[in-house]
């Protein structure tokens, strides 16, 4: 037993009708998406856009989205994590302002760090740098960055080492350190440093100063980390796949809730079995010439057949 995509009450007024579907660019084959995340619901919705015949099948029994989710809770909408959409793409944004329009809104951006009691605006900026930090810390602060400048860390192991490496330990301390440990859960000295070249790519004691000091002139690359604003769902990250939910199903296509695949056939002839399970059991049998799978490695390969 298999249920269809509810339509969260919050999202109800603001029901989008499918475009005209495209002409199919090729033959129509069954594809089974296992995963209504992002991933897994842009690739049904591209597909479905296509004439496609498409198959959705997710685990939550109530909510689209995957970790970009928004559940309501006694009335209030409440994200899974925080979440912001900020692209270079052209592309994507088309894609974005596709799926949602009008309601995909700009928001300006308000991150602040607290440090002794105080709050520091983030990005940072000099002239509240120097109002709250006092002239003993600064100094501290850029000492520790000339160290760091002179002796750096060979081959940064961790978050930690990297982090230092661009900012001295002086800041490392202030303004990632605590941070970074409450919001993931584990110590900076645990976190690959591979994670944090990814997470501020980009962005240095040397580039945060030169923002700061910057009064208009010459423009430069907007690093990710610095940026002021970002685009947001009126009602949440949910409120974007909700959307995108209706518009596969508007085009035929088709997302079953409340089901987890547990295992992948490949079968002699080609094409796929996948074999879905219910919370309270059910086993649910779906043929496919092409799977695509958002779900994660680990429980991916667990599940094939025969084993990779």
């Amino acid at each position: 037993m298999t249920m269809s995509v509810p339509l969260a009450k919050d999202a109800a007024n603001n029901m989008t009708t499918p475009e005209k579907p495209e002409k199919a660019e090729v033959a129509a084959r069954h594809v089974l998406c296992v995963g209504a995340g992002p991933a897994g619901l842009t690739a049904a919705y591209l597909l479905s856009k296509r004439k496609i015949p498409v198959t959705v099948i997710e685990a939550d029994a109530v909510y689209l989205g995957g970790i970009s989710k928004t559940v309501s809770y006694k009335g209030f909408l409440c994200d899974i994590g925080g979440h912001r959409f900020y692209t270079k793409s052209a592309e994507v944004r088309d894609l974005w302002d596709e799926f949602l329009g009008e309601d995909f809104l700009r928001r300006p951006r308000k991150s602040r760090i607290h440090y002794r009691g105080k709050l520091f605006d983030y990005p940072l900026r000099i002239g509240n740098i120097l109002r709250k930090l006092s002239p003993i810390q600064l100094i501290w602060c850029m000492l520790s960055y000339l160290r760091v400048s002179l002796f750096p860390i060979r081959n940064p192991r961790n978050f930690e080492e990297f982090v230092t490496n661009y900012f001295g330990r002086r800041i490392f301390q202030i303004f990632f350190k605590t941070y970074t440990e409450k919001v993931w859960g584990m110590k900076c000295s645990e976190i690959s440093a591979d994670w944090a070249a990814q997470r501020i790519k980009g962005l240095t004691l040397g580039s945060a100063i030169r923002d700061m000091l910057s009064f208009g002139g010459k423009s430069r690359p907007v690093i990710k980390t610095l940026i002021d604003s970002f685009h947001y769902p009126r009602k949440g990250p949910g409120m974007m796949w909700q959307s995108v939910g209706r518009k596969i199903e508007g085009w035929g296509g088709s997302i079953e809730m409340g089901c987890r695949a547990v295992r992948l056939r490949r079968l002699d002839g080609g094409g796929w079995e996948v074999v879905s399970r219910t919370g309270q059991g059910a086993e649910t049998r779906h043929k496919a010439d092409v799977v695509v799978s958002s779900v994660s490695l680990r429980e991916l390969v667990a599940g094939i057949e025969p084993a990779p």
